[in-house]
C-alpha cells in the first residue's frame, strides 16, 4: 500500500521494517536472507515515499527475535544486521489481537493496559488485516490512554 506509507511519513510518522513478505521459512533460510528482507522492505518504502536515501536503520523480527525453530538464523541475522547499521527491537506490550478470533475494543484496551504496566517506552503488537476490526476501532483510545501516560 504504497500511497498509504507515503500518507503516514508526510503526516510525520517514523517508518521502521518489519520485512517485506513475512514468510517465514524463506526469510529464516539464513542471516543473508533476513538482511535481504530487510533491503527489499526497505526499497519499497524509498520508492513509496519518495525518499531516494531513506533507511529505517531498524529492523523488527517476523514472529519476534527469540525462540522458535528459527532461533540460530536469527541470532545470527542480528549480528549481520548490526554489520550493516540496522538495529532490532522487539514488542514488550501486547493488544491481544492474536489471542482471540474475535476481541473487542474492551478487551483489547485491557490487555494493553496490563502488559503496558509501568514501562514508560512500548512497542505494542497490533495487526491489520481485515478481520482485525476491533484493533482499528481500538486505536483513538489506545493512543488517548498512551498519551495520558505520557508514553
Amino acid at each position: 500500500m504504497p500511497e498509504m506509507a507515503k500518507r503516514i511519513y508526510e503526516e510525520g510518522h517514523y517508518l521502521a521494517n518489519h520485512g517485506y513478505s513475512h514468510t517465514y521459512s524463506a526469510i529464516y533460510s539464513s542471516p543473508q536472507a533476513v538482511l535481504d528482507e530487510f533491503n527489499q522492505c526497505n526499497e519499497a518504502v524509498k520508492n513509496a515515499i519518495g525518499v531516494p536515501q531513506y533507511n529505517s536503520h531498524l529492523f523488527r523480527f517476523p514472529g519476534g527475535l527469540p525462540g522458535g525453530k528459527y532461533v540460530e538464523v536469527k541470532n545470527q541475522a542480528k549480528e549481520l544486521l548490526a554489520q550493516n547499521d540496522i538495529v532490532h527491537i522487539d514488542w514488550n506490550a501486547l493488544s491481544g489481537d492474536a489471542e482471540t478470533t474475535e476481541p473487542t475494543v474492551e478487551y483489547e484496551m485491557a490487555r494493553i493496559q496490563e502488559t503496558v504496566g509501568n514501562r514508560n517506552s512500548v512497542v505494542i503488537l497490533m495487526h491489520d488485516a481485515e478481520t482485525k476490526v476491533a484493533t482499528a476501532e481500538a486505536l483513538p483510545q489506545i493512543i488517548s490512554w498512551l498519551k495520558r501516560k505520557r508514553i
